[in-house]
């Protein structure tokens, strides 16, 4: 009966090693807003938008939006 444990422990603890010890997502759990959607500003968090001039995708929180167009950083602003 010991020996069931110890090999049950065994097995379990090399299948966590083998997941590199992470058993939750990367952010852990988050909890739902109503209805089980996301909120309108959580889905925008994670949106990644093209920038005008060079065409690269940054996430919407980090992009700077001016005269209604989406820019990666200071120097694809238009002049």
């Amino acid at each position: 009966m010991l020996l069931k444990l110890i090999l049950i422990g065994a097995v379990l603890y090399g299948l966590y090693r083998l997941t590199g010890g992470r058993l939750l997502p990367e952010g852990g759990f988050k909890r739902a807003g109503k209805n089980g959607k996301k909120s309108e500003a959580e889905s925008d968090d994670d949106t990644l938008v093209e920038c005008e001039k060079c065409s690269t995708y940054v996430v919407k929180k980090e992009a700077i939006f001016y005269k209604g167009k989406y820019y990666c950083s200071r120097e694809c602003l238009p002049k």
